[in-house]
């Protein structure tokens, strides 16, 4: 079978971070000069996106480690991720190797890799109000699935000042204020009546995502039907876990899915010139039907899972195999002449 050709391939993007160039430039070049050229970029990212899920691990399995080891293991995992994942594409720049199956990787990644940042946090503060994390998560999703819907809409990505390199190392900074005993005191503290310091953080990072929602449709110049179906399915979702007492970590893993399913088919519709896909709206009505049918809701609630996870693995395949030409195995032999990293 003859494989179709895929579309011309450019990456666009406009970065406003402060950071990212000398965080570039003073930091992750000196571990990219550790990094033979035959490495492909792809297996960075897969790297990459390995710290992230180790992460998880640590934070599902709860780490038998001093409270301090723990925060600081955290901001290892989150440190070392934030490195390979700028060294990915600063790999493929320099041996000229982009390509879309890269950047699908990279950013269909991406979306679970700020939700486990995310619980992460909670690790640490107390899973106590898990309908506190479930609305944290949506949140993080929302800003990620804006920000490939603009990407799709006007063919460039864009981040502002205040972008995800910056929203990593805050995340690092909190782990490591947590090894500090006064610090850590400090966060637990009523702040203001009952409510604790940490609130703030999950407060500032909540708003933060939506005030970048909002700052991508405003650049887009309207709302995309299928992102404001998506958007309105994932909150029914939410409320449907939520109000049906779904188990934490079941929860989570639903709206992982939800969140990342979504997203990537955007991304894989941006990269080979398809139709903006459509908001899924099955799951957030199975979710809602949990709250109604309280005798069944093992039922319901595995043929949910069944489902998202069926459709999380049909959306990466329809992408992945008009791409799957693009893998290497190996860069074969530097280039003569390569662009050097910034």
């Amino acid at each position: 079978m003859t494989t179709p050709a895929l579309p011309p391939y450019a990456y666009r993007c406009v970065d406003q971070s402060k950071l990212i160039g000398p965080f570039r430039r003073h930091w992750a070049a000196w571990f990219l000069k550790a990094m033979p050229l035959g490495v492909p970029a792809n297996y960075v990212t897969l790297l990459a996106s390995a710290f992230m899920w180790v992460l998880l691990g640590c934070v599902i399995a709860g780490a038998p480690l001093a409270v301090e080891m723990r925060a600081l293991l955290f901001a290892a995992l989150l440190h070392f991720y934030l490195v390979y994942d700028h060294l990915d594409g600063m790999q493929a720049k320099r041996t000229g190797t982009s390509s879309a199956l890269g950047e699908y990787l990279d950013h269909s990644l991406d979306v679970y890799h700020g939700a486990i940042a995310v619980l992460a946090i909670f690790a640490l503060v107390g899973f106590d109000q898990p309908a506190m994390v479930l609305v944290m998560l949506g949140c993080s999703h929302l800003a990620f699935a804006a920000t490939m819907v603009e990407e799709k809409e006007r063919g460039e990505l864009f981040f502002g000042p205040v972008g995800t390199l910056e929203g990593v190392l805050l995340f690092i900074l909190f782990c490591l204020s947590w090894t500090l005993a006064p610090v850590r005191t400090w966060w637990l503290a009523p702040l203001i009546g009952n409510w604790p310091a940490y609130y703030l953080l999950i407060g500032a990072g909540s708003l933060g995502s939506l005030l970048a929602v909002a700052d991508c449709l405003r650049r887009i110049g309207r709302v995309p039907m299928a992102f404001a179906g998506f958007a309105a399915g994932h909150a029914l979702l939410i409320v449907g876990l939520i109000y049906a007492h779904v188990p934490l970590w079941s929860a989570v893993a639903v709206l992982m899915l939800h969140g990342g399913d979504y997203v990537g088919r955007v991304i894989g519709s941006h990269l080979l010139h398809t139709a903006h896909p459509p908001a899924d709206f099955l799951a957030p009505a199975m979710a809602l039907a949990l709250i109604f049918f309280n005798e069944r809701m093992d039922g319901l609630f595995s043929a949910l899972l069944i489902y998202l996870g069926l459709r999380t693995v049909w959306g990466i395949a329809r992408v992945l195999f008009p791409l799957r030409v693009a893998w290497r195995w190996t860069n074969p032999q530097p280039p003569a002449k390569f662009e050097s990293a910034r």
